[in-house]
């Protein structure tokens, strides 16, 4: 398993799942930002819209790749 995958929350699914990745990074003006996972389905699937970051699609390419 890649650095990038692991068990989290998928926020599209709404439940726990044993592999997730990051998929947004939610900037705050004042405390600490979070981390919002999805699934690989979700994931990919937002991997495929154009403004997504690339980082995203680095992610999956890496899971990818095994």
């Amino acid at each position: 398993m890649s650095g990038v995958v692991g068990a989290g929350y998928c926020l599209p699914c709404g439940q726990w799942c044993d592999r997730t990745v990051v998929v947004a990074l939610v900037h705050v003006n004042s405390g600490p930002g979070r981390a919002v996972e999805a699934c690989l389905p979700h994931a990919r699937e937002y991997a495929a819209y154009p403004l997504a970051p690339q980082w995203l699609r680095d992610d999956l390419a890496a899971v990818d790749a095994g």
